[in-house]
């Protein structure tokens, strides 16, 4: 009975460590680099010609 309890706690601390690592990435993912949410930033890297500047 030990060894179930044993593995159960093991399990469980997985699993927490799992759910506090996909909520700080929820939590990140609000935040946006400069040009990553409006599409830009492909254009402003692959097209020397434009002129891109960050807005915010």
């Amino acid at each position: 009975m030990t060894t179930l309890a044993r593995r159960f706690f093991i399990i469980c601390l997985i699993f927490v460590i799992f759910a506090l690592l996909m909520a700080a990435a929820v939590a990140r993912g609000g935040h946006h680099s400069h040009g990553w949410h409006n599409g830009a930033i492909d254009a402003c890297v692959f097209r020397s010609e434009l002129t891109c500047s960050v807005s915010r």
